[in-house]
């Protein structure tokens, strides 16, 4: 059974409940179909696929208000970065979450503020607001 993250740790109850499914090579201009939709997935085959990042981010840009989820196996060192771009879950498989146990997932969330862009005066990257 696979494990959903979020900023309050683990759950499995809400594993079955993906809402609307996109794939990761959605072009953005066909994210409009997504927006009529309370819960939106998006499918990667690997933590190494960027584009989750981007589609989350247009999606709030486009005025998405619902659930984000990604499903694919994140590292827990994406995690702040996937908050941060207005994902607000990851769906991973057992054996991820038995590698990466829910203290580091919760570690990493709370890192939300921290990011390069800090030394340049900047409170947040331009775009990208914690899901707070």
């Amino acid at each position: 059974m696979n494990t959903v993250v979020n900023a309050e740790g683990f759950s499995q109850k809400d594993a079955e409940e993906k809402g609307f499914a996109i794939d990761s090579s959605v072009e953005l201009a066909e994210l409009q179909a997504c927006l009529e939709h309370p819960r939106v997935s998006i499918c990667a085959s690997s933590f190494a696929d960027g584009r989750v990042f981007t589609l989350a981010r247009q999606l709030r840009a486009d005025g998405f208000a619902g659930v984000i989820r990604v499903c694919c196996d994140l590292l827990p060192d994406q995690f702040a970065m996937a908050l941060r771009s207005g994902i607000d879950e990851v769906e991973i498989s057992e054996a991820h979450a038995n590698r990466c146990k829910e203290p580091v997932w919760l570690a990493r969330a709370d890192q939300r503020s921290i990011h390069y862009q800090g030394r340049l005066g900047r409170r947040d990257p331009a775009g990208f607001q914690a899901n707070d």
